[in-house]
């Protein structure tokens, strides 16, 4: 066969592969669950790749995340058919510093994440991610991203206090997910105290975030991700001044009970 045969075998091939997955994916919801979850994963680390190309010539800087931003608000969360409301993002724009304080689902919370993602912001996260997650746990330590070692009680607390003062020192908004793992079951976890307690010793505000709950577009056990709607609702923010560490546990207890009323309630109304 000719190079010319060759040439013009391709676009009959790519047509025919495209009818095939369009079929596919519209006929069969586990099909287009690993589809939309394989073109997920694949952008991410295309936007992984993107940010450490940026991040070459600033390592470690938080306005790295820009590049995460404009990916995720251009096109990733229309590509995947999420349709996201952001409400109170002047709760974050009005302090200065904070702790935000995330619910989390799965991998999918990047988007609605960084649809209300404010300047000057860092997260904390566990220090696989860095390994495990390609490029873009390489992107995420290039955003300036505090990996903590939970393995090592020791360097955690030292990754702790140094935190501290880093959000001191440059005023800082700091993300965690005080569930510590990805919770599927239309609820909260218990909340570990870390962040409170790092809440507390920089005496900045707690400023929770809530993610509607994703089961009426996306479930990992039925294998089930369709178009849908997420709501982003911004608390008001809450003040740890003259608070110390004898009050952590009553903060983080008020801090997940106001989380899960409203967490109920934006999760009735994307069913609507």
């Amino acid at each position: 066969m000719s190079l010319f045969e060759v040439a013009s075998f391709w676009p009959i091939l790519l047509a025919l592969t495209f009818i095939v997955i369009t079929i596919f994916y519209q006929t069969s919801a586990v099909f287009k669950y690993h589809f939309k979850l394989l073109t997920y994963y694949v952008i991410a680390m295309g936007i992984g790749c993107a940010v450490t190309a940026r991040a070459l010539f600033r390592p470690k800087d938080p306005a790295n995340q820009f590049v995460i931003t404009r990916c995720v608000n251009l096109f990733l969360k229309q590509i995947l058919g999420m349709d996201i409301t952001v409400r109170g993002q002047s709760n974050i724009e009005k302090e200065e510093m904070g702790i935000l304080v995330l619910n989390h689902q799965s991998s999918l919370d990047m988007i609605p994440m960084f649809m209300m993602w404010p300047e000057n912001c860092v997260s904390i996260a566990k220090r696989e991610l860095l390994y495990l997650s390609g490029t873009f746990g390489l992107g995420a330590w290039l955003c300036g991203t505090i990996f903590i070692d939970r393995l090592n009680p020791e360097s955690a607390r030292k990754t702790m206090q140094d935190t501290v003062e880093k959000i001191r020192r440059e005023k800082l908004r700091v993300v965690i997910f005080p569930e510590g793992t990805r919770n599927h079951d239309g609820s909260l976890l218990p909340f570990k105290k870390g962040g409170f307690h790092l809440a507390v010793q920089g005496q900045v505000p707690i400023i929770p975030v809530v993610f509607s709950s994703y089961n009426n577009f996306y479930n990992k056990n039925e294998r089930r991700f369709d178009e849908g709607k997420v709501i982003v609702e911004i608390l008001e923010p809450i003040s740890t001044k003259g608070l110390t560490s004898a009050d952590v546990t009553d903060l983080t207890e008020r801090t997940r009970q106001v989380m899960l009323e409203t967490f109920d309630r934006i999760s009735e109304e994307v069913k609507s």
